[in-house]
């Protein structure tokens, strides 16, 4: 049995927490992030984290500094084998590491060294890639960089979202992250080094990024969808033959498809309602009007009277541009 203390903040980290409270390992205290404003209402709001843990009942604690002296003297206090930081936000010290004498593992939601940063999961379906997985890993001065203890391979699905991705593998790494509670006391677990080599990038997303150009091959266009969705989405502008019917949506959910619309104008709306591509076509399967509820495309087809020869049309932001160290968006995994 291990005692531990869980550090986290986001959804990510709610699976291994839940699966935590109900192993056989001890948990001695919950850590997150204080209170935030969010909503429209601006209101102080816990993060997902410290909601979960004040509903089960499990002893909370909220920080802006983990590497708070005094904090840091608490954790000690409890006497931790191992520190678990998942979705958590902020960089464990040294001093704090050293409160426990397993040191502090990390769960992140890519095969290392591949996709170090805040959205691996979007710039694994962003870059056209057909596998991913979950790592854990010893907490190192390099972030994500430190050594593997265990992970997991999984074949992204042709229509999986980022978000239903994240949510998989949230579920898949906590059963990894069990596992490595189990096999360190033995001694067992040899860490593999990363290989500096092949490190690719994972920044953040931001609202500049909500734009989807089909004047690409499908698999690209569709890369763009599911990899921006739940959030920032794509938005695309539904025009009529006439112009008379303009609609903005965010497109969520879709697949591409392989047949060939030659001579098609990107964008154009085919007769089964697929969306013409410089290569291929796109089926949309889930979108979101502007202020409107999500639904499934055929709901949105019979709402809006949605028919063959219409246009959908959307172009980047003026000058915005986008970081392209991530793992190659426009490489080989779309050929």
């Amino acid at each position: 049995m291990m005692r531990a203390v869980f550090l986290g903040s986001g959804d990510f980290a709610l699976a291994s927490l839940d699966a935590l409270g109900r192993s056989r390992h001890q948990l001695l205290a919950v850590v997150s992030q204080p209170d935030r404003p969010a909503g429209r209402g601006v209101r102080l709001t816990a993060t997902p984290v410290a909601q979960y843990a004040a509903a089960a009942g499990l002893p909370l604690w909220k920080t802006p500094n983990v590497n708070d002296p005094e904090f840091v003297a608490q954790v000690a206090a409890v006497k931790p084998d191992i520190l678990i930081a998942i979705a958590f936000g902020q960089k464990l010290s040294d001093s704090l590491l050293a409160t426990a004498p397993h040191g502090g593992i990390n769960l992140h939601p890519s095969l290392l060294p591949a996709f170090r940063g805040a959205a691996p999961v979007n710039w694994a379906i962003l870059g056209g890639h057909k596998n991913t997985g979950v790592s854990v890993i010893r907490i190192s001065p390099t972030m994500d960089g430190g050594e593997i203890l265990l992970r997991d391979i999984t074949a992204i699905g042709e229509d999986e979202t980022a978000g239903e991705l994240h949510d998989r593998l949230a579920r898949t790494g906590a059963a990894l992250v069990e596992k490595v509670l189990d096999r360190l006391p033995s001694g067992s677990m040899k860490g593999l080094i990363q290989d500096a080599t092949r490190v690719s990038r994972a920044p953040k997303l931001n609202k500049r990024m909500a734009w989807v150009d089909f004047n690409q091959p499908a698999a690209m266009v569709s890369a763009r969808i599911r990899g921006l969705s739940p959030w920032p989405g794509c938005l695309a502008e539904l025009i009529s033959p006439l112009g008379q019917t303009r609609t903005t949506v965010i497109l969520l959910k879709c697949r591409a498809r392989s047949d060939d619309r030659l001579g098609q104008p990107a964008g154009k709306i085919q007769a089964d309602l697929t969306i013409a591509c410089r290569s291929g076509t796109v089926e949309l399967l889930q979108v979101q009007p502007l202020g409107r509820k999500m639904m499934d495309f055929r709901s949105f087809v019979n709402g809006y009277g949605l028919q063959p020869g219409w246009l959908w049309r959307s172009a980047p932001p003026t000058g915005e541009g986008e970081s392209t160290n991530h793992g190659s968006v426009q490489g080989d995994n779309f050929r």
